[in-house]
């Protein structure tokens, strides 16, 4: 392999890689609560790293292929090639609008879109200003490696030949790619690091103290020995456990970290909550101890897994 040609399938290779970074961006929950209510925007960028996906992949099997033997082949084979440069193209603009980033078509990828036009766009009727060309791909210098464009008008009896190197004309755009999807991955991972460090200073585990473990004893005590005022002081050590939780809730939202999973798991455990706190008030549904032991049971296990949860998110907004 040339040294050409492995610069070629590096540069195909970073363009996968930074298409990856950028869906892990567009996954993560909290960047998806943000987006997945503007549906068009989500659809374009979706559909926007499909194509560009699927484009390098095109490209990648074109350069790594056999070129066919046969004429019309050889004209899918170039006519595909062309075609997936100009749509890779307008991939990256369209990605880049969703996300707001300003980003316009550099000369090199313009001459690119051109010669997509002349070649098999509109080569049999192609205005350009006010002039009109009628293009031929001429089939015998048809090759792996590019073809000759014969080019005439109407306004100029002479027939023009252009030499249209394949070869240079992917390696030209596979950089430019590269190096769009490059910066945008940057703009993305700095918002991302921005929006983290936003909360850094107030962890989410902080919201759960270790003296809640003594709150869950206490709440305990009130169901075992409901006499002498423990019953009133459980329910009020309940009341602290309650709003820990609402203010834990309140915070995922602040962080858009509050997805569909998150959100079912702690309605289940407020209605836990609540089930415990009729059961200190009055008990209208004449719950035995037994079964208040449960429920609390529930509450202080079920608790470990939001402790978890909250772990794991101060320590990816601490990488930040």
């Amino acid at each position: 392999m040339s040294d050409s040609q492995k610069a070629l399938s590096s540069g195909l290779k970073e363009i996968t890689r930074l298409e990856d970074e950028i869906r892990d961006f567009i996954n993560a929950g909290r960047n998806q609560t943000e987006l997945l209510p503007k549906r068009s925007t989500w659809d374009q960028i979706c559909s926007s790293l499909d194509v560009i996906g699927d484009t390098t992949l095109s490209i990648s099997d074109y350069t790594s292929a056999n070129f066919p033997a046969t004429p019309g082949l050889q004209y899918i084979y170039t006519y595909g090639l062309l075609q997936a440069l100009f749509l890779q193209q307008d991939a990256i603009r369209h990605l880049s609008e969703a996300f707001e980033l300003n980003y316009t078509l550099s000369e090199r990828l313009l001459k690119i879109r051109e010669l997509r036009n002349s070649a098999i766009g509109h080569p049999t009727k192609q205005n350009v200003g006010k002039r009109r060309y009628y293009n031929y791909i001429s089939r015998i210098t048809m090759s792996k490696g590019g073809f000759t464009l014969m080019r005439s008008s109407g306004d100029d009896e002479e027939t023009h030949f252009v030499n249209v190197d394949l070869v240079a004309t992917v390696a030209e755009q596979v950089n430019e790619v590269q190096a769009a999807l490059s910066l945008l991955s940057s703009k993305l991972k700095e918002a991302d690091r921005m929006h983290k460090d936003q909360f850094n200073s107030s962890p989410l585990s902080e919201i759960f103290p270790p003296s809640t473990g003594y709150l869950f004893e206490k709440v305990s005590q009130g169901i075992h020995s409901p006499s002498y005022g423990n019953s009133s002081f459980g329910l009020s050590m309940l009341g602290l456990i309650e709003g820990m939780y609402l203010k834990f809730e309140s915070a995922l939202i602040e962080r858009r970290e509050y997805n569909d999973y998150i959100q079912y798991d702690l309605a289940e455990y407020k209605r836990g909550i609540q089930a415990l706190k009729l059961y200190f008030v009055d008990n209208p549904k004449q719950l035995e101890e037994g079964d208040a032991l449960i429920y609390h049971f529930y509450l202080r296990e079920r608790h470990k897994h939001f402790e978890q949860i909250a772990r794991e998110i101060d320590e990816e907004y601490g990488e930040a």
